[in-house]
C-alpha cells in the first residue's frame, strides 16, 4: 500500500506537470513526420516540374560543353555560368520555400508555438558523462528509436528492391537505348521509388509519433503522493485562490450583463440581496427569475440595472424570500406562493410605465393579474 501510494507512477499527469515538462521543451514529437513530409514537397515538385528542371539542366550542359565558339572567354563563361545558375536557382525556389514551410507548420503541429531557453540553461549533472550515457542511450525512448530505425531501414530496403526488381528486364536493356531515353527511364525510376517509399514513411512516421507520445506519457505519469502534494500546493497558494475567485467573479458578472437587461423590475432588499424578474405577456406563463445575487453581486446587478433603465423597488421580504428560497431557480418561474407579491411589484411598475406613456403597459398588467387570479395565491409547493 505505501508502494503504491509513494513510489509507483500510476497517475495520468496534471495539467501543471505537463506545463513544467513543455518548459522545459520535453514534449512528444517526431522527427520522421518532418522528414516525411520535406520528402512529400521534393516528390510533388519533381513530379510537377520535372520536366523543367531536367530541360534547364541539359540546356545548361548543351551550353556550357559547346566552347569553339567566338564568346567562350573568361567574361563568356563567367556570364554563361550566372545566367544558367540564376535560371536553376529560380527552378528550385519554390521547393526551398514549400520545404521550410512544411517544416515550421510541421513542428508547430506536434508542439505548438513552444519557445523556451531551458535546454539552454547550465547543468552540473550534465558533465557527468556516464549518467548521461546511461540516460540516453538505455531507456524506452531509445529503445523505441532503435527499433524503428532498424525497421524504417528494413522497410524501405524492402521497397526499394521490390519497385527495381519489378523493372529489373528493362535496366538490364538500357544500354540499348539512346542516351536520353535511359537517362529518362531512370529518372522516371527513382520518382517511382521516392512515391512508394514516401507512402510506407508515412505509416512508420505515425507509428512513431504514437510510440513517442506514449513514451511521454509514461515519463509525465506521478504518484498518487504527488498529485496529493501538487493538490495541497496549488489549492493553498493564495494567488491561485485568488485568480480563481477573479475568474468565477467574471464569469458571473458575465451572465449577469446578459440576464439582467432582459428584466422588467429588480427587487432591492438594500443591505444584502437583489433579484430581477422579467414578465413577458404571451410569452411566459409566471413572472420568471432571471438573476439573483448576493452582496457584491446584488451590486453589480443594481449598477446594470441603472445602466439599463430597470426599475429598482425596495421590498426587503420579498427580495430575501425569493433569495433564500430553495424554491426560487435563476431561469425558472417564481414559485406560486410569491405571486401575489410579485405581482403587486409588477403592477406597481406598469402603472409607471403608463404614467410615462409606455405602450402595451395595462394588457401586460392585466395578463398579470390573470395569472395571480387563475394560480391559486398561497399554495406552496411541495
Amino acid at each position: 500500500m505505501a508502494d503504491g501510494e509513494g513510489g509507483e507512477k500510476t497517475e495520468p499527469a496534471t495539467e501543471k506537470r505537463r506545463e513544467e515538462f513543455r518548459e522545459k521543451g520535453d514534449i512528444a514529437r517526431s522527427r520522421d513526420i518532418l522528414s516525411v513530409l520535406v520528402l512529400f514537397c521534393a516528390v510533388g515538385y519533381f513530379w510537377v516540374f520535372g520536366d523543367r528542371l531536367w530541360r534547364g539542366v541539359a540546356s545548361f550542359a548543351r551550353h556550357f560543353l559547346v566552347v569553339d565558339r567566338p564568346d567562350f572567354g573568361q567574361g563568356g563563361l563567367h556570364h554563361m555560368l550566372s545566367d544558367s545558375m540564376v535560371e536553376i536557382g529560380w527552378m528550385l525556389a519554390p521547393l526551398v520555400l514549400a520545404i521550410v514551410l512544411v517544416s515550421v507548420l510541421g513542428s508547430v503541429a506536434q508542439t505548438g508555438l513552444l519557445f523556451t531557453t531551458k535546454p539552454l540553461e547550465p547543468d552540473l549533472n550534465k558533465l557527468n558523462v556516464f549518467t548521461r550515457f546511461i540516460s540516453t542511450f538505455f531507456n524506452k525512448q531509445a529503445l523505441g528509436n532503435l527499433v524503428g530505425s532498424l525497421a524504417k531501414i528494413g522497410v524501405v530496403g524492402t521497397v526499394v528492391y521490390l519497385t527495381v526488381e519489378s523493372d529489373a528486364h528493362r535496366i538490364h536493356a538500357l544500354s540499348t537505348l539512346p542516351l536520353g531515353l535511359a537517362i529518362e527511364f531512370l529518372i522516371d525510376r527513382c520518382l517511382a521509388v521516392l512515391v512508394n517509399v514516401t507512402l510506407v514513411l508515412i505509416v512508420i512516421a505515425i507509428a512513431d509519433y504514437a510510440w513517442n507520445k506514449y513514451v511521454m506519457e509514461e515519463k509525465m505519469k506521478m504518484t498518487k503522493q504527488e498529485v496529493k502534494d501538487e493538490a495541497k500546493q496549488y489549492e493553498g497558494n493564495p494567488h491561485v485562490k485568488g485568480q480563481q475567485r477573479r475568474r468565477a467573479m467574471e464569469i458571473v458578472q458575465g451572465k449577469l450583463a446578459q440576464a439582467v437587461p432582459q428584466a422588467d423590475v429588480v427587487v432591492n432588499n438594500p443591505t444584502h440581496f437583489s433579484v430581477a424578474l422579467r414578465y413577458r405577456q404571451g410569452v411566459d406563463a409566471a413572472p420568471i427569475v432571471v438573476a439573483k445575487g448576493a452582496d457584491q453581486m446584488a451590486m453589480h446587478i443594481r449598477r446594470l440595472a441603472r445602466a439599463h433603465d430597470i426599475p429598482m423597488v425596495e421590498n426587503v421580504p420579498l427580495a430575501r424570500g425569493l433569495y433564500n428560497s430553495r424554491w426560487v431557480k435563476v431561469g425558472r418561474p417564481v414559485p406560486s406562493e410569491f405571486y401575489r407579491a410579485v405581482a403587486e411589484v409588477l403592477a406597481y411598475v406598469y402603472r409607471l410605465r403608463n404614467e410615462k406613456g409606455v405602450a402595451g403597459s395595462p394588457a401586460a398588467r392585466r395578463a398579470l393579474e390573470d395569472v395571480v387570479d387563475t394560480s391559486g395565491v398561497g399554495r406552496r409547493r411541495g
